[in-house]
């Protein structure tokens, strides 16, 4: 970046308490050369209708004397390049000599200080200066006075720079010389400076201070949010998964996510269309032990960045399975949905747990089992960080059995059957069944039967009769 010649020189007249500034960032590398003099130039400052600018009042600061009602504003230069005081009512000459990087005052104002007079160049008359409303110079005295706000303790050096009290600018702005242009210059670079560190109301400038959680709606996981605010159209926003996409629309965000993912995926907002620094010459502050202190120049800003992390956390499933004869492991289950397809397998206590299942709708099939009734597949909805349970209860096949009783002297009612066997499942069945009046005798809900057949016998036949 090109460093401004300060070798020429002009004709001599006397100013009372002018000023010079540009942006520097707190420690900045000035990059003149040792020893380097620039030498000041000065004329009234201009309203835009042509007209001399006037200080409104006057204070003291430091033993001296700021200001002066109806006295002209003198606006200042360094070799040709416009420059900021930051010694409210220290003197300047015209034609007076200043060294390069040597500035005891700058040297001594705090990190916040150097900091927010950096940032008010950049949105004032060196950042700025091609919008700032009114004339170059109404645009010039707007900013300087937002400077000497910070040096007089005006206002607040972060945050939101809020004014704190009206010593600084009731010097130029009143009822003797209410300087509205100036006043307009200088509103709309403090609206700006408000502006600076807010971000949108959902995030935060730490990482990971912000998690939010993705919801599926109509198959896809998003979220949307509103922004209180209102600052999205001065970001621009980026993610660290290509398949987490953020999009805009007034004064709502939306994030969705094209498939599922683990952990969190960090959203990065950053300030657009910020100011850009001088590009001729770079921020430095030219001193004097005996004359006012000044400012030239402009350093680009660091912009300034939030964050929040979105998530798709996953949930679980827990599958028990009861049944009539006991027997619960080994049993084995489908789990299909949300692109899922896998089988899972009861243990001893009939259980078995799912995890790693992101949230969505789940269909849950039980392998066939011959003894068993049917069972229909179950669906169950998993949502993110909690567990979801399903049971399936198996019912034994079971049938009927009528035994029918006849006999020559027609003695059919009142005889006992007897039922005994293996059922499918292994369990012992061991049932009696006596005949009504028409010789019928039923077995009802009885397990069916395995390989080996049920044995079925007639108790207590007389031996009236031929077995």
């Amino acid at each position: 970046m090109k460093i401004p010649n300060f070798f020429k020189r002009t004709a001599a007249l006397v100013l009372a308490a002018v000023s010079a500034l540009t942006l520097i960032p707190s420690g900045a590398v000035y990059a003149a050369e040792p020893e380097k003099i620039g030498s000041v130039t000065a004329r009234v400052a201009l309203d835009s209708d042509g007209n001399e600018i006037h200080y409104n009042g006057e204070t003291t600061f430091e033993g001296r004397h700021v200001g002066g009602k109806g006295k002209e504003k003198y606006r200042l230069f360094v070799d040709g390049y416009s420059t900021f005081c930051i010694e409210p009512g220290a003197s300047l000459h015209n034609g007076s000599e200043l060294k390069q990087t040597s500035s005891d005052v700058w040297d001594a104002l705090s990190a916040d200080k150097k900091k927010a007079i950096g940032l008010t160049l950049l949105y004032g008359s060196q950042g700025n200066r091609d919008i700032l409303p009114g004339s170059k110079d109404e645009g010039w005295l707007g900013t300087q006075i937002i400077i000497w706000e910070y040096i007089m303790g005006c206002r607040e050096t972060s945050g939101s720079f809020k004014r704190l009290n009206t010593t600084a600018c009731d010097i130029f702005f009143g009822e003797n010389y209410p300087n509205k242009g100036v006043e307009k210059a200088y509103n709309y670079v403090a609206n700006l400076l408000a502006r600076h560190n807010t971000i949108p109301s959902f995030m935060s400038k730490e990482k990971n201070k912000v998690v939010k959680e993705l919801t599926l709606t109509d198959g896809k996981r998003s979220i949307t949010l509103t922004d209180d605010n209102k600052m999205l159209a001065e970001y621009d926003f980026s993610t660290s998964d290509k398949n987490v996409t953020v999009s805009k629309n007034g004064n709502t965000l939306t994030i969705t996510a094209a498939k599922d993912f683990d952990g969190t995926v960090l959203i990065t907002a950053s300030r657009n269309n910020l100011p850009t620094g001088d590009n001729t010459c770079r921020l430095m502050a030219y001193g004097d032990t005996t004359l006012q202190d000044v400012i030239v120049g402009a350093d680009d800003m660091d912009t300034v960045v939030a964050y929040m992390s979105v998530e798709a956390p996953s949930g679980g499933l827990a599958l028990k399975k009861v049944s009539d004869d006991g027997v619960v492991e080994g049993v084995i289950f489908t789990i299909k949905g949300n692109g899922v397809e896998k089988t899972v397998t009861t243990g001893k206590d009939g259980f078995v747990n799912v995890t790693g299942l992101f949230p969505g709708t789940y269909t849950i099939t039980e392998q066939t089992i011959d003894r068993y009734e049917p069972q229909e597949p179950q669906t169950v909805t998993v949502e993110g960080g909690k567990t979801a349970t399903v049971t399936f209860s198996n019912k034994l096949k079971r049938g009927s059995l009528e035994v029918v009783k006849t006999a020559e002297d027609k003695f059919i009612e009142g005889v006992k059957f007897h039922l005994f066997g293996k059922s499918y499942a292994g369990t012992t069945v061991d049932e009696y069944a006596i005949t009504d009046k028409n010789g019928l005798a039923k077995f009802t809900n009885i397990p069916i039967s395995g390989d080996t057949p049920y044995t079925l016998e007639e108790v207590g036949a007389g031996d009236q009769y031929t077995k």
